[in-house]
């Protein structure tokens, strides 16, 4: 057959439909966040990823970049908004930026215990605000259900039981203004430094302690800086998985529904995971060094009940009394 003769004969099969047709390309979602590539969240990150491409057949692929590789988390989100960034994983606290209300989730000892968080978050409360991020900010949440950790006071000088013994201690905390508000409820004077500076500061006594959850103090070692470990669990931070409204509506029906389903499934992964690996970090600062104290939890739930007041205009009256109520 000649060539030209060939060429015809393609063209006319191809056009009867004659020819496979190509494979259809992947969806590639990209997914950002802040934490180090060693934390249990990568690994629910990873589930999430598997699920998704298991369940789409290879259509969608989750693409995941940890460690800031896509700017901070307030980058990530401004890029989820505009487009460039598919997906945010990372702390409610810095969705709160766009939906003030989800700051209350930040609240000292808001909740009673994980099932009370998963329940709200989860629930009514939970897709209501869904909505209004939806609605206001075009950014879509998969699952706010994503344990990072209860968070434990550390100090060096001395053991903290009561809120009398924080009087005079700098505690490090995150420059936000729940977090600033409950340390001073605490007792303690909250002095915002960046964590790229905390553990000289711890070090050299700028400041006196410092609060996060197990894993973070491991990773960080401040187990050489720091000697008590005081199990206030103050508060117990949840993450949230989200993604920009247009990467959502180019996903098929089913293809949406899997990604929400498998958000769920491995923030419940993740969750497991955290919880044994909370243990576990215990244990590894213990074997560094550190004393573990155990203090007056109800003292400090009682001193820290009335912080909501600050914020109750900003997230509105009676929110946070929702949030208490569900059983």
């Amino acid at each position: 057959m000649s060539t030209r003769r060939a060429t015809i004969v393609a063209a006319v099969a191809a056009c009867l439909g004659f020819l496979a047709p190509a494979e259809a390309a992947t969806t590639v979602l990209k997914l950002g966040n802040v934490q180090p590539a060693g934390m249990v969240v990568q690994q629910g990150l990873q589930r999430f990823a598997d699920l998704v491409k298991e369940r789409t057949g290879g259509a969608v692929e989750v693409q995941i970049f940890p460690a800031s590789q896509l700017g901070s988390e307030q980058e990530i989100l401004e890029g989820v908004k505009l487009g460039t960034v598919h997906m945010f994983e990372g702390s409610t606290g810095a969705v709160g930026r766009f939906l003030p209300q989800l700051e209350a989730f930040a609240h000292p000892y808001v909740w009673r215990d994980t099932d009370h968080m998963l329940k709200v978050v989860r629930g009514e409360i939970g897709q209501e605000l869904t909505q209004k991020l939806l609605q206001q900010h075009g950014m879509r949440i998969l699952d706010m259900g994503w344990l990072f950790g209860h968070r434990q006071l550390t100090t060096r000088g001395k053991p903290v039981r009561t809120p009398d013994d924080m009087r005079g201690l700098k505690i490090r905390v995150q420059p936000t203004a729940i977090y600033l508000e409950t340390i001073k409820a605490m007792g303690g004077s909250p002095a915002p430094v960046d964590f790229n500076e905390l553990y000289t500061s711890l070090q050299t006594g700028v400041v006196d302690g410092q609060e996060n959850p197990p894993s973070v103090i491991v990773a960080a070692k401040f187990f050489e800086v720091q000697k008590y470990i005081n199990l206030t669990g103050h508060i117990t931070q949840q993450q949230t998985v989200l993604i920009g409204e247009d990467a959502f509506q180019s996903l098929t029906p089913d293809q949406q529904k899997v990604l929400q389903q498998a958000a769920v499934e491995a923030g419940d992964y993740q969750n497991k995971l955290l919880e044994q690996d909370e243990a576990a970090s215990l244990e590894k600062l213990k074997a560094g060094g550190m004393q573990v104290v155990e203090p007056d939890v109800a003292a400090f739930r009682a001193a820290t009940a009335n912080v909501h007041k600050a914020f109750d205009a900003k997230w509105g009256e009676g929110f946070f009394d929702r949030l208490q109520a569900v059983r």
